[in-house]
């Protein structure tokens, strides 16, 4: 597989082995390994350590929430400052791969409040002195293919942006994604797919990201069950260039509602972000194949929305809206994953209406539909 010349994409089996001549074709002399705490071993990963360590001096760092916190990130900054790396290496899922670019978006800081202040101002990172590379060990966040993180601050979330947070040099090595566990596999996965979908349709699409999304699209609903229900290095390779390209896509385009609505879900029902996204995508899906001209946003043509959703009814073999959310629902379930709110927790109209209201939906310009709170209450609500 061949990537655009414009980003170093080392791909392949085993191309982890390569990180020792990664951080050496940068100039490394200490590389800050930031990993999860378990996945490091468990996906393989840490076979590339003897080399990693023959080439630079390596300090690993794993003491890091899931969803990555201010408060783990000012740890961060303060082994950087200490340990004065050249090189930040990310080894992991999404959580890993922020916490890998905030630190190198921040790394001058120290201070929590001064950080809290450069978090919320939300200034665009254009540049940093660090080099970062990344390798994800999930097949979903495509974090490695962004130029964004998001971080918390207590229960707010926040997304930090910026061309200096894409990386150096990205390692996509497939097999480093089979040994999680069938659910990481299926959360990863639906949130690639997710990705995708909203990539298409977003009001931010361009025909270069529609050009990657369709391209993860068809990659990814073919692979999933497979890759999900008997892993294969096939089907991991497949889907670890289809979650690459949704990256890629989702880096121009933005997501949509169905992302905005996924942080209340993990963030108050523990909910693992994937499946958070994909208990209402269905939802929209149906809803989008079904909007009517003037429900669109200003920016978004009738014809190319129109095209996008084709795209999306062809890619579920299905010719209505109602039939591509029940293809949907078809499809996370063949994973292992209920798109039923009872079953996650959500069982009453209040909760639908809490979650639909943490959404600002002045910031839903995004979504290629226009939605009320009333109307985003009433979607979710939907899944009751």
């Amino acid at each position: 597989m061949s990537f655009s010349s414009d980003r170093d994409v080392r791909y392949g089996d085993d191309t982890i082995l390569d990180a020792g001549d990664v951080v050496t074709q940068l100039g490394a002399q200490r590389v800050l390994l930031v990993c999860g705490k378990n996945a490091f071993g468990a996906s393989g990963a840490d076979r590339c350590l003897p080399g990693l360590e023959n080439a630079a001096q390596v300090r690993r760092w794993s003491d890091f929430r899931a969803n990555t916190d201010s408060a783990d990130l000012i740890n961060g900054l303060r082994i950087v400052e200490e340990f004065a790396p050249d090189v930040v290496l990310g080894v992991g899922g999404g959580s890993a791969m922020d916490m890998a670019k905030l630190l190198c978006a921040f790394h001058t800081i120290t201070d929590e409040e001064r950080l809290h202040k450069a978090i919320r101002a939300g200034d665009s990172i254009t540049s940093r002195s660090l080099k970062l590379v990344l390798s994800p060990t999930t097949s979903g966040s495509g974090s490695e293919a962004t130029r964004f993180a998001v971080v918390y601050i207590g229960e707010k979330k926040f997304s930090i942006a910026g061309p200096a947070m894409l990386p150096d040099t990205v390692i996509l090595d497939p097999l480093l994604t089979i040994s999680a566990t069938a659910y990481q596999r299926a959360t990863s996965g639906i949130d690639a797919f997710a990705q995708a979908i909203e990539s298409l349709w977003a009001s931010g699409a361009t025909d270069e990201s529609r050009g990657y999304a369709k391209d993860a699209m068809t990659r990814i609903v073919s692979a999933l069950p497979r890759f999900v229900n008997e892993p294969s290095a096939e089907s991991a390779g497949d889907m670890a260039v289809g979650s690459h390209l949704a990256g890629r896509a989702i880096d121009i385009s933005r997501t949509t509602a169905a992302h905005a609505l996924s942080y209340g879900f993990t963030k108050s029902y523990g909910i693992p972000h994937g499946h958070a996204v994909a208990l209402t995508l269905g939802a929209f899906i149906e809803a989008h194949v079904d909007a009517e001209p003037d429900r669109l946003q200003d920016k978004v043509s009738k014809d190319a929305h129109s095209a996008a959703m084709s795209t999306i009814l062809t890619t579920l073999n299905a010719s209505t809206g109602a039939q591509a959310r029940e293809a949907f629902t078809g499809l996370a379930e063949s994973i292992g994953l209920s798109l039923r709110l009872s079953d996650v927790g959500v069982t009453r109209a209040e909760q639908a209406e809490d979650l639909a209201t943490r959404v600002n939906v002045e910031r839903l310009g995004n979504n290629p539909v226009r939605y009320t709170a009333a109307e985003l209450t009433q979607l979710v609500a939907q899944g009751l």
